[in-house]
């Protein structure tokens, strides 16, 4: 709440809505959504995937590694397949981890 009272250009938040009930989870993203709205930067850690819909860009980090990044609909195209032609951003992000886990093995 401090944060916003200086009206800044940018916003960093660590899992805001971690623990909180569906209808504060909902208000909190309609607020971020306003702030948004009028220029506001936000950049959001999070570890529900329906919250990572929300964003305009995704950094999916793994083991301390950028592994991917776009727009969701990006990560999802990254992750389409034969047996998941529109996966959900939950199986995008499973896809995108095992995909880099199968690369890196020899690492």
């Amino acid at each position: 709440a401090c944060s916003l009272m200086h009206e800044p250009d940018i916003l960093f938040l660590d899992e805001p809505t971690s623990g909180v009930d569906p209808l504060t989870r909902r208000e909190f993203w309609l607020h971020i959504n306003s702030m948004v709205e009028k220029g506001v930067t936000v950049m959001v850690t999070t570890h529900f995937m329906d919250e990572a819909e929300y964003c305009d860009r995704i950094g999916l980090v793994y083991r301390g590694k950028l592994i991917a990044s776009g727009t969701p609909d990006d990560l999802k195209a990254q992750a389409a397949d034969e047996q998941q032609a529109d996966p959900t951003m939950e199986q995008a992000f499973i896809t995108l981890i095992n995909d880099w886990d199968k690369e890196h093995t020899h690492e």
